[in-house]
C-alpha cells in the first residue's frame, strides 16, 4: 500500500503501476497489498489468460464487488452496479438491451451527435481564425461535445442545452471584425490562446458533479465508505444529485406527454425506457412505473459513461494524429475516398454516409487508438470459487486486475509455462500476438488487411486488446461510443489539419477518474474547408 500510494503522489497515477509490476518482477501473475489489513489482490498481465477469463470462466470469475461499488452509491439502481447473479441485472438489461442496436443507433442517436458534432466544427473553425495558427486548449470543448451528444441521444436536447453551441454563442460575441483579424485574447506561458468560457448551463453542471463523484469513487480504496463520506459532507453534491433527478423527472414527463398525444415517434433513449416500461408492466399485468429508481439510474448511468469513454477516447486520438502526421494524412485522404461524393460536390459527408460506407482505415485508426491508449486501461474480476490461475491457488474473493497497457498489449509479453495455463485457454484461446518489433508504436495498418480481392479490410480481432472487455460484461455502451468517436473524428479530419504540438503541451500526463484521460489536448488548427 506504501508504494502505491508513493507511486501516485510522484505520478499523480495510480493505474500505470499495476501493468508496470509484470515487467518489474518478470511475471504474468503478481500480488499486492492495497488496503490495510486487507486480502492481497492479483495482477494478471496476460492476454490470453485474461481473455479466457472474460469469455469461460465465468462460473468461476464475476465482476465483483469492488465494480459494484464504485457505483452503487450514485447510480445502485443501474445494472453496472450489479452482480451478473443478481436476479435485477438481467431486468435491467431487458429494459435498456435495444439502445445499443444498430437501428436505435443509426436512426435515433447518430442525427443528434452529428448535429452536436457540427457545432463543435464550427467553435473550432471560429477559434481557429481567432488564434492565427496558435494552440488551444481542446479538452473541455471535446468533453462538452461529448456531453452534448449523450444528452441528445439521452433526452433530444436542442440547441438551448447545448454546452458548445453556448461557448460558440459565447465568443462570437467577444469577436468584433477587428478582433478576428487581430486576436486580442490572451496568450499564455506556453503560447496557447486562452479563450473565454461561458458557465455550465445548471443541469448539465449537476449531471457533470454526479459523474464527477463516480471518478473519485472509481479511484477510492473504500468507495462505499468514500461515498457517505462526500454524501455527509458536500453540500454541492448534495443538491447536484437533487437537481439531476428533477432533470431526468422532467424530461420523462415531456416523454409521457408525448406519448399521450399518440405521438409514437422514437426520439431519445428516455422514450425508447418508457415504451420498453410500459410494454413490460401490461405483459406483467401491472401499472407501469415510469419514475422507478431503475429508470432514473440506468439514464444517469447512459449519460456518464456515454460521453466519459468516448470524450476521452478522441481526446488520446487527437494527439495522437497530431504527433502522426502521416497517419492523419492517410486517414484524410481515406475519408475522401471512402465519401466520395461528398468529395465531389465538396461538402461535409452527410450522417447516413458516415454511419453507412465502410472506412477501414478511419476503423483502423479509431482501434489503434482504443490499444495504445485506452480510456480505461484497467479491468477488474473477483474469484467467485476457489480455483487457479496460472498454477496458483486463488482463494473465492480474491480481486484480479488486468492491465489493458504494458506486456501482451503494447509491450512483449511475459512468458508463460504452457502446463500452467487453464484447459480452455490451453485449446480454445484466440487472436494472436502482435509483433514485439512495433507493438510499442501507434501503428494503425496493423489492424488491416487485404481479403482474396485485393480490397483492404478492417480485422477487428487482429490481435491483443481488451479495452471495452469481453464477453458477457464487457462494455455496455461500447457501440455507442464507436458511434460518437467515429463521427467525430471523420467531420473533424475533413475539415482540419491539426498541427503538431510541441513541448509540455504534447506531454501524455494523464487524469485518472472513470477513465484515464490526457492532461493535455491542445490543438493548433488549419481550416480546410
Amino acid at each position: 500500500m506504501a508504494e502505491i500510494t508513493a507511486w501516485k503522489r510522484q505520478t499523480g497515477e495510480v493505474r500505470p503501476w499495476f501493468a508496470r509490476q509484470a515487467i518489474r518482477h518478470n511475471a504474468a501473475l503478481t500480488q499486492a497489498w492495497l488496503t490495510p489489513l486487507g486480502k492481497p489482490v492479483l495482477i494478471l498481465s496476460d492476454y490470453q489468460e485474461a481473455q479466457d477469463i472474460f469469455l469461460r470462466r465465468g462460473k468461476e470469475f464475476h465482476r465483483g464487488p469492488r465494480n459494484c461499488d464504485a457505483f452503487h452509491g450514485s447510480i445502485p439502481e443501474h445494472h453496472i452496479a450489479m452482480m451478473s447473479s443478481d436476479p435485477r441485472f438481467k431486468r435491467n438489461k431487458e429494459l435498456v438491451r435495444d439502445l445499443m442496436t444498430p437501428g436505435f443507433l443509426h436512426e435515433v442517436s447518430a442525427p443528434g451527435i452529428y448535429a452536436k458534432s457540427l457545432i463543435l466544427v464550427e467553435l473550432w473553425a471560429l477559434k481557429s481564425q481567432l488564434a492565427q495558427g496558435k494552440p488551444f486548449n481542446a479538452l473541455a470543448d471535446i468533453f462538452n461535445a461529448a456531453t452534448d451528444m449523450i444528452n441528445a441521444a439521452a433526452f433530444a436536447f436542442g440547441s438551448d442545452m447545448s454546452a458548445i453551441k453556448a461557448q460558440l454563442d459565447h465568443i462570437r460575441s467577444c469577436s468584433s471584425p477587428e478582433t478576428i483579424q487581430a486576436s486580442s485574447f490572451p496568450v499564455d506561458a506556453s503560447g496557447a490562446v486562452q479563450f473565454p468560457t461561458v458557465p455550465e448551463l445548471p443541469d448539465i453542471s449537476a449531471c457533470r458533479d454526479v459523474a464527477e463523484h463516480v471518478g473519485v469513487l472509481f479511484n477510492a480504496l473504500m468507495p462505499r465508505l468514500e461515498d457517505r463520506w462526500k454524501m455527509l459532507t458536500n453540500r454541492r453534491l448534495k443538491k447536484s444529485v437533487k437537481r439531476k433527478d428533477e432533470m431526468i423527472r422532467r424530461e420523462i414527463e415531456k416523454s409521457l406527454a408525448r406519448m399521450e398525444s399518440g405521438d409514437g415517434a422514437m426520439l431519445s433513449a428516455v422514450d425508447h425506457l418508457l415504451q420498453r416500461e410500459k410494454a413490460a408492466a401490461t405483459k406483467a399485468d401491472r401499472n407501469p412505473d415510469f419514475h422507478s429508481r431503475k429508470i432514473y439510474d440506468e439514464l444517469l448511468g447512459y449519460i456518464v459513461a456515454g460521453h466519459e469513454t468516448s470524450a476521452t477516447a478522441l481526446a488520446w486520438t487527437i494527439k495522437l494524429i497530431a504527433s502522426h502526421q502521416h497517419v492523419q494524412e492517410r486517414l484524410r485522404m481515406a475519408l475522401r475516398t471512402a465519401y466520395a461524393s461528398a468529395a465531389a460536390e465538396e461538402r461535409v459527408p452527410m450522417v447516413s454516409e458516415i454511419t453507412t460506407a465502410s472506412a477501414p482505415y478511419l476503423d483502423a485508426v479509431i482501434e489503434e487508438s482504443l490499444r495504445y491508449a485506452p480510456p480505461i486501461p484497467l479491468l477488474i474480476r473477483s474469484a467467485k470459487v476457489d480455483t487457479t490461475l496460472l498454477g496458483h491457488h486463488v482463494p473465492m474473493g480474491t480481486t484480479v486486475f488486468m492491465p489493458a497497457v504494458g506486456p501482451s498489449y503494447t509491450a512483449p509479453a511475459v512468458p508463460v509455462r504452457e502446463c500452467d495455463r487453464s484447459e480452455s485457454s490451453r485449446t480454445k484461446g484466440w487472436g494472436g500476438r502482435w509483433d514485439e518489433e512495433d507493438m510499442h508504436l501507434f501503428q494503425p495498418d496493423r489492424w488491416l488487411k487485404v481479403d482474396e480481392n485485393g480490397k483492404e479490410r478492417f480485422h477487428s480481432q487482429a490481435g491483443p486488446m481488451i479495452t471495452f472487455g469481453l464477453g458477457l460484461r464487457s462494455c455496455f455502451g461500447k457501440r455507442l461510443a464507436y458511434l460518437e468517436v467515429r463521427i467525430m473524428l471523420a467531420l473533424l479530419v475533413w475539415n482540419f489539419r491539426f498541427k503538431e504540438i510541441e513541448g509540455r503541451l504534447a506531454s501524455n500526463e494523464a487524469n485518472e477518474a472513470i477513465t484515464t484521460s490526457p492532461k493535455f489536448c491542445y490543438v493548433a488548427l488549419e481550416t480546410l474547408c
